[in-house]
């Protein structure tokens, strides 16, 4: 298998955890500008979009949440997001986190629009405020309770060191000093120190 990623991406990042903790061998990890609409990722994936998993027959799979399940139902007995199954609350959490994911890396397109001239106040406040907000509902709820390693925590840690590697000066842990507190050890296991980005 091959994996198209960034090193930067929080969504390819995400995935490469998943391999790690499932231990998987025999993935080719191939970086990629998915802006430079290289030739071979765009034979993978044509919306030239990254993470992307090119199977060993030759077909592909992208979208991070894609990606995760499949690496978790055919590597790891659903260990990761075993509990989520028809737990509606639980999928609810895991779109709670792909909105701050989202959020997050549209402030990051905004901050990259500066030099044109074209950053908008009114986008970045909202982004920001949306970061802040979901972050604070994070808080409430289950996702740092569990005693084992989750979807949603591997989820969680690589939004929360990415914000801090974009965003330094976002004052998150202001608002949410339980999750701050959570990161401080979480952030410690191998799978999250081996896919640390540069």
């Amino acid at each position: 298998m091959k994996l198209y990623y960034s090193d930067a991406s929080p969504y390819a990042r995400c995935v490469r955890v998943f391999i790690c903790y499932h231990n998987i061998k025999g993935v080719e990890q191939i970086i990629v500008n998915p802006f430079d609409n290289s030739p071979e990722l765009l034979r993978v994936n044509p919306l030239a979009k990254i993470p992307c998993l090119q199977l060993n027959d030759g077909s592909a799979l992208f979208d991070s949440e894609v990606i995760m399940r499949y690496l978790d139902t055919e590597f790891g007995q659903s260990r990761l997001f075993g509990t989520m199954v028809n737990n509606w609350s639980q999928q609810c959490h895991f779109s709670l986190l792909k909105g701050i994911f989202e959020s997050a890396v549209s402030l990051r397109q905004e901050q990259l629009r500066e030099a044109e001239g074209l950053r908008s106040a009114f986008w970045t406040s909202r982004f920001e405020q949306a970061l802040l907000r979901g972050l604070k509902e994070v808080e409430t709820i289950a996702i740092i309770r569990s005693p084992e390693l989750t979807a949603l925590q591997i989820m969680l840690v690589c939004l929360l060191e990415y914000i801090d590697f974009r965003h330094p000066d976002l004052p998150w842990r202001n608002v949410t000093s339980a999750l701050s507190l959570w990161l401080k050890e979480a952030q410690l296991a191998n799978v999250f120190v081996a896919t640390r980005p540069a």
